[in-house]
């Protein structure tokens, strides 16, 4: 019986030196929290962009009235790789049809036939359509403002009104 009294008063005097130990240790001190700071700071910056390409040159040819084609010519700092030539949205593809000349800025030319033409787009006789180029930036949606024109397609033999890139 002695070593279960032993072992209560042991018990207690360690409980008694756990009390007396939390009763003195120091209070809790007050903190700012980060999130909580009214201190803010403030800057000025300015997004990137890409220059517009810039349209020369727009010439429709013709046979007879009857529209046969189109040449566009552009100039534009980045290498063809970052161009974007698009009839109705509908993207030209710019290795089989786009030609690029000079080291920067760079010139780039492009003759499209109304066969071509009407691959891509289905019947043109009649209609005006819109013409874009644009740089873009490899490996991302980045685009620059389109450079545009109208190209207008009369009827055949012109009697649908005048062929004209504008």
């Amino acid at each position: 019986m002695r070593r279960n009294a032993r072992a209560r008063i042991l018990a207690g005097v360690v409980g008694l030196a756990l009390l007396v130990g939390v009763g003195s240790s120091p209070a809790v001190q007050m903190t700012d929290a980060a999130f909580t700071d009214s201190e803010y700071a403030t800057g000025s910056f300015t997004a990137a962009t890409l220059a517009t390409p810039v349209v020369t040159s727009c010439t429709v040819t013709s046979f007879l009235g009857t529209f046969t084609g189109f040449t566009i010519t552009w100039t534009s700092p980045y290498p063809k790789a970052q161009q974007r030539f698009s009839i109705n949205n509908v993207v030209v593809d710019n290795n089989a049809n786009v030609t690029q000349t000079g080291s920067g800025p760079y010139t780039f030319s492009s003759t499209i036939s109304s066969g071509l033409l009407n691959t891509l787009l289905g019947s043109l006789l009649g209609s005006t359509n819109a013409v874009k180029v644009e740089a873009t930036y490899t490996g991302t949606s980045w685009a620059s403002t389109p450079a545009t024109r109208s190209l207008s397609v009369g009827g055949l033999l012109g009697l649908g009104g005048n062929n004209t890139c504008t």
